[in-house]
C-alpha cells in the first residue's frame, strides 16, 4: 500500500496537465482589465474625434447659410439656423447628442434624467463704434439648440460679451475681420464610459469643444427693427439659449 502510494504522488509530481488551467485562472482578470481598458479608452477617442468635427462642421454651415440678392446683403432666418442645428444633431445621432442621461447629483444623492449635449452659436460682430487701434467686439446674437440646458456658455452671452478682445480660449481667440463676422460654436456634450464607470481611468465627464468660421459673404447685420439681423418671416419658434 505504501509504493502504492508513493508511486501515485511521483505521477502527480510530474502531472503537469492542469497548469494550462491555473495559468489561465491567474492571467484572466489582468486580461480582461486590458480589454475592457483598450475598448473604453477607444471609445472615449472616438466620441472625442466626433465631437469636434461636428463643431467644426456646425461653425462651417453657420458661415455658410443665407438668402442672396442681386441688391442687397445677404440675409439670414431663424429657420435657417434651426436647419443648422438639425442637422448637427443628426450627425451626432451615433453618440446620442440629442438624447438624454440618467443622472445623480454627488451631494444630494436625488436622481434624475439630463440631455447629453448643448451647441451655442454664437454670432461675433464689432461694436458699434469700432476703433481699429484698440479693436473690440461683441456677441451679437447667441442660438442654442440640444437638450443638456444645464451647460452654459464658457466665453459670454450677449449680455455679457459687449467688449471683447476676442473669443474662444486665452492664447487661441478668435475675431472677425473688419466689417466681417464670425460665427463661433461651443459644443458641450456629457460623456459615459460603455462598460465600467472609473475602470480604465474614464468616468462621466464633459468633453467640450469650440470652432470657428468668418462669414464668406457680407451679411446683413441689421434686419428687421430688435432683430438683431435675423429674419423670421416664417414664424418658427426661434432656439433661444
Amino acid at each position: 500500500m505504501k509504493h502504492r502510494f508513493l508511486s501515485m504522488f511521483r505521477q502527480l509530481k510530474h502531472n503537469e496537465s492542469g497548469v494550462v488551467m491555473v495559468e489561465l485562472a491567474l492571467s484572466l482578470p489582468f486580461f480582461l482589465g486590458l480589454v475592457v481598458g483598450g475598448v473604453e479608452t477607444a471609445n472615449y477617442a472616438s466620441v472625442v474625434m466626433q465631437i469636434n468635427q461636428i463643431t467644426l462642421h456646425t461653425a462651417d454651415a453657420a458661415a455658410r447659410i443665407g438668402t442672396a440678392t442681386p441688391s442687397a446683403n445677404k440675409t439670414i432666418s431663424e429657420m435657417q439656423i434651426n436647419d443648422v442645428f438639425q442637422g448637427s444633431l443628426r450627425e451626432g445621432k451615433r453618440i446620442n447628442l440629442g438624447g438624454n442621461h440618467d443622472y445623480t447629483d454627488q451631494s444630494s444623492g436625488a436622481k434624475s434624467t439630463r440631455g447629453n449635449g448643448r451647441i451655442i452659436l454664437s454670432s461675433v460682430e464689432e461694436v458699434a463704434a469700432f476703433n481699429a487701434s484698440a479693436p473690440r467686439y461683441r456677441i451679437r446674437w447667441q442660438r442654442c439648440a440640444g437638450s443638456a440646458t444645464f451647460y452654459k456658455s464658457n466665453y459670454g452671452t450677449k449680455s455679457t460679451a459687449t467688449s471683447i478682445t476676442g473669443i474662444g480660449p486665452v492664447g487661441q481667440q478668435a475675431f472677425p475681420p473688419p466689417g466681417g463676422v464670425l460665427m463661433f460654436v461651443e459644443l458641450q456634450y456629457y460623456f459615459k464610459p460603455m462598460i465600467v464607470n472609473g475602470f480604465s481611468n474614464l468616468t462621466d465627464r464633459t468633453i467640450s469643444q469650440v470652432a470657428s468660421m468668418v462669414v464668406r459673404e457680407n451679411r446683413d447685420t441689421v434686419g428687421p427693427t430688435g432683430s438683431d439681423g435675423i429674419y423670421n418671416n416664417e414664424k418658427v419658434t426661434v432656439s433661444t439659449c
